[in-house]
């Protein structure tokens, strides 16, 4: 027996009635059909929730939306019409919550909705700017360019978000690896030599007195540790979701962390003035261009910048003059805009910044790496040096008694 799945869908009868419903069926294909038998026809149809037998619905990633995108660029550059090249994306996907999308944004279209209007039904997948230049795309009749345009944006601001991550992995593992090592040592090794230490009958050292009581306390105690490392990782949770100061301060605070700090700022930066080009590019108007970019800087700092500079603008500042009184973008960055803005080149001269921050932020990725290998090797030494010391010190003085 067929797998089944929840459908949720909306369609107009045989009397002309809107109407809407849930359906359960193996797949959107068929669910569709028993509409179709029912006298409906299909406007919108969404899988809404898995029912009890039914698989997990798959996740729609950033590289299905880039996917779909070059997919879509490239079969209206073929001439195709959008309904066709709907029905021929979605009949080549593999990851089912995508082809279910698919085949709802089709039948949008069908019924009358515009593109735009359709993606701004799911925000889960599309963000406003996506959103906004397909609006715009569709009303200049440049919709095939600017679905290339973002199908080449979308594909940058992704390999510089896995060069972050990657960067932050680094620093990340040196913690994790000192932390589980000294948890080891201290929970399973150090007791051992307590034992031992005990028929001595002697006093130990004050090192390994320290070593020795610290272990006691994480034996006795781990839950109590355990519990603060979970209350607190569902407090931070908490004051994310439910404080903007919180969520500015962190913003702040991650802009000045070593290491972390500089690779998240020129990438910030380097998704502005990207986002800032192809925006150009599409003719869209400066303040919703603006906004849009305030929701993808991914930063609190940078995102209240952008409003800042969109005020200044909008008052008769030029751009790189608002831009170098937020203190936020280094001098390079805004003298070539300056340059930009004076020769008629600005979209140029941002995309010549975001290519040379991105390279920039991936040369420090790729060099990541080598640096942190011998810090990584320094730290695991201190640590079970330390162990080592503190558990052989006691013998060392016995040894010397004789």
């Amino acid at each position: 027996m067929a797998d089944s799945q929840l459908f949720r869908w909306t369609g107009v009868d045989k009397n002309g009635k809107r109407v809407s419903g849930e359906i359960k069926a193996s797949d959107s294909k068929d669910a569709q059909s028993e509409l179709r038998r029912r006298n409906v026809e299909v406007i919108t149809l969404q899988l809404r929730a898995k029912t009890r037998f039914s698989k997990r619905p798959q996740k729609v990633k950033a590289q299905d939306i880039l996917l779909f995108t070059r997919y879509l660029a490239t079969m209206m550059a073929a001439g195709l019409p959008i309904l066709q090249a709907l029905e021929v994306i979605g009949r080549d996907q593999d990851n089912t919550s995508m082809r279910d999308f698919i085949v709802a944004l089709k039948n949008n279209v069908s019924g009358g909705k515009t593109l735009g209007e359709s993606f701004a039904e799911y925000p889960q997948f599309f963000t406003p700017l996506y959103i906004s230049l397909i609006k715009i795309g569709e009303k200049s009749g440049m919709l095939g360019k600017i679905l290339q345009e973002l199908g080449d944006y979308i594909e940058k601001t992704e390999n510089l978000k896995r060069k972050v991550k990657k960067a932050m992995i680094y620093p990340a593992a040196i913690v994790t690896v000192a932390l589980i090592v000294s948890l080891i040592l201290l929970l399973f090794v150090v007791p051992h030599f307590q034992d031992v230490f005990s028929s001595f009958g002697a006093k130990l050292p004050a090192f390994t007195r320290y070593v020795i009581n610290f272990s006691n306390f994480l034996r006795a105690y781990w839950w109590l540790m355990v519990g603060g490392v979970v209350g607190g990782v569902m407090y931070n949770r908490h004051l994310h979701r439910t404080s903007q100061s919180y969520r500015d301060k962190k913003d702040e605070l991650i802009l000045r962390m070593m290491i972390i700090g500089p690779i998240i700022r020129k990438s910030i930066i380097a998704r502005y003035t990207r986002t800032f080009a192809i925006t150009l590019d599409a003719g869209m108007p400066l303040v919703e261009a603006m906004k849009a970019m305030s929701e993808v800087m991914g930063n609190a700092v940078y995102a209240r910048a952008v409003m800042q500079i969109c005020a200044e603008v909008v008052n008769g500042n030029q751009l790189y003059i608002a831009m170098g009184a937020t203190k936020l973008f280094p001098n390079m960055a805004v003298q070539m805009i300056s340059i930009g803005e004076a020769s008629g080149t600005l979209s140029e001269m941002l995309n010549k910044v975001a290519d040379y921050y991105e390279a920039d932020v991936n040369n420090i990725v790729d060099n990541l790496s080598s640096l942190l290998e011998p810090l990584i090797m320094a730290v695991l030494g201190v640590i079970i040096g330390s162990f080592v010391v503190a558990m052989y010190l006691p013998i060392f003085k016995m040894g010397s008694l004789f």
